[in-house]
């Protein structure tokens, strides 16, 4: 680790530790236990990607076993909150292994981990509702969560997946949401969980193109207050977000963590991009670690060589387009988050109103995405809501 990480957890790798503490954070939304997933991380001694699998699957065919227990013993909301955590941990357990899309492992595991969550979702104390979202010649799979049932129009948040996220690892923001009384969807695109994995569909510069279509079929539901729309970007979402905001006009708020409008920003530049990507290759043929790091990132573009994907990553880019941005803008920057850095020079693009936001290490709430500091971080966020809406 480095003075640019935040404080270790258990792992003196910087990856898994940080892997370890997202599962962590799904504690405060019932997904995780502190003591299980504590257990899991104390039986991968060595930390590999074999290793890392062995023992999240354990910790998740525990679960299973718990929920199914719970179930037969009429104890639903013992089910549930066991089904959550199943499906936290089976997601968990092929992380380091998606740099081959095929393998056994991440195509199981994926089923089960999107098995146990709907299994959660069917206990759950509110609506909470499996949906498919036409797009192009295929559906986009996602959810729709509301406070109750009235059909009442309320203000609705969409959640984007980020790089690597799914719909089912989404339900981290959703309780939040639901408990200051917004609808939130969230959904998967191109690049991510099930529509990458199933149907082999890579992530697109353009995400205008996804989100349009979405919000057509959001807006025609009766609980949906058109005019009360918000989209979160988080991790790689700040700037699939930010991005689709410059077109899509009907979002009455932005919130990006972090904001990420040029995805080759930190490429090398100059005479160091002409060696680069040969330097590249030849890490990740001598380190596992950094071939898992890569690969799996070209995975989900489709692409195999590492200048393919260093050509790709400068198609990502917005910052020109965010002058089109009209609607209120919150930008999180959390200390020590690796993604992080470019929320000035995307706050000073964008046209309309934009407020940024620190969040540090004496807080807690340092880290991608705020690290463990999840519920400091929904409470700025959702303050910052009610004065905007």
């Amino acid at each position: 680790m480095s003075s640019d990480d935040p404080a270790p957890i258990h792992f003196k790798d910087a990856d898994y530790d940080g892997q370890l503490g997202r599962t962590l954070s799904m504690a405060v939304v019932h997904a995780a236990d502190l003591g299980e997933a504590m257990a899991a991380a104390r039986r991968v001694h060595h930390p590999d990607r074999d290793a890392w699998f062995t023992s999240w699957a354990h910790a998740a065919e525990t679960a299973e076993q718990a929920a199914t227990d719970a179930a037969k013993a009429g104890d639903p909301v013992s089910a549930r909150d066991a089904w959550l955590r199943a499906s936290e941990y089976r997601r968990q357990s092929w992380y380091f292994l998606r740099s081959d899309l095929d393998d056994p492992r991440v195509q199981e595991g994926h089923r089960r981990h999107v098995d146990d969550f709907v299994a959660a979702t069917a206990l759950m104390d509110h609506p909470a509702e499996p949906v498919r979202i036409p797009y192009e010649d295929t559906t986009l799979r996602g959810y729709v969560f509301t406070p109750d049932a009235s059909g009442t129009p309320r203000p609705t948040i969409v959640m984007l997946c980020g790089y690597d996220s799914t719909a089912e690892y989404s339900w981290a923001d959703v309780p939040a949401a639901l408990a200051r009384g917004y609808n939130v969807l969230v959904f998967e695109g191109p690049g991510q969980g099930g529509v990458l994995i199933e149907q082999r569909r890579y992530f697109r510069p353009d995400w205008e193109n996804v989100l349009t279509p979405v919000l057509d079929w959001l807006l025609a539901r009766p609980e949906v207050d058109a005019s009360r729309v918000v989209l979160f970007g988080r991790s790689f979402a700040g700037y699939l977000a930010p991005r689709a905001a410059a077109f899509e006009h009907r979002i009455a708020a932005l919130v990006c963590d972090p904001a990420q409008p040029e995805m080759a920003d930190r490429l090398p530049e100059g005479a160091i991009a002409k060696v680069a990507a040969p330097i590249v290759r030849q890490q990740m043929r001598m380190n596992a670690r950094r071939r898992e790091f890569f690969a799996a990132r070209m995975a989900t573009h489709g692409l195999t060589e590492i200048e393919d994907y260093f050509a790709e990553l400068h198609r990502f880019s917005m910052l020109s387009l965010a002058g089109g941005i009209t609607c209120p803008t919150l930008i999180v920057e959390a200390e020590h988050d690796f993604a992080g850095g470019s929320g000035r020079r995307l706050a000073d693009a964008v046209s309309a109103p934009v407020e940024l936001l620190h969040l540090t290490a004496e807080q807690g709430a340092d880290g991608h995405c705020a690290g463990l500091g999840q519920q400091l971080w929904a409470g700025k966020v959702y303050s910052w809501l009610a004065q905007t809406l």
